[in-house]
């Protein structure tokens, strides 16, 4: 009698739970995931780059996903560029950032902005680049990279692959905003 009493709690516990999920990978999914995350690198107690996403999901164990992701990378200790998308993938093992879905660069410093499907942020080699038709707006002109571009995240030199640009019709148009 005593042996089918404890029995009894034990099956109904077990019936009780077999409900669930029976995949392991149905039970794990979406318990790597976090909101409004921020993940940087420093170096001589200044912010080099800031990757801040409003969820991430970190399942995987050579990548994590972003949704709507923001790249803020720093010169001087200065904010200087700003890359940002719809959703975007943090690569540890290639020390990479992806960024896509109507993705942007905003620098603040050269005033300028530049649009594609996707941007590739290289950590290691502070390399940023494009693959597909890309769009740099700066005042009035604007220069179109139909193979994407390559520059670094100062943008002081920018490869363009396959460009067409439309030159401003005045001096004015030329001369920065300050």
């Amino acid at each position: 009698m005593r042996k089918t009493f404890f029995l009894f709690p034990c099956l109904l516990l077990l019936g009780a739970c077999g409900g669930g999920p029976t995949n392991p990978a149905e039970e794990d999914a979406g318990t790597q995931m976090a909101e409004q995350v921020s993940i940087f690198s420093s170096k001589d107690n200044q912010k080099e780059w800031l990757l801040q996403a409003d969820s991430v999901d970190f399942a995987g164990m050579e990548k994590a996903t972003l949704k709507n992701p923001q790249l803020l990378l720093n010169e001087n200790g200065r904010q200087s560029l700003s890359v940002s998308g719809q959703t975007g993938i943090f690569d540890y093992t290639q020390k990479r950032v992806t960024i896509e879905g109507n993705a942007k660069i905003v620098s603040y410093v050269e005033d300028a902005q530049i649009t594609a499907p996707a941007f590739f942020y290289r950590i290691e080699d502070d390399k940023i680049w494009s693959e597909a038709r890309t769009v740099i707006t700066r005042g009035t002109a604007r220069t179109v990279a139909r193979g994407g571009i390559q520059t670094d995240s100062k943008l002081s030199k920018i490869s363009i692959k396959k460009q067409s640009t439309r030159v401003p019709k005045t001096q004015k148009e030329i001369s920065r905003k300050k």
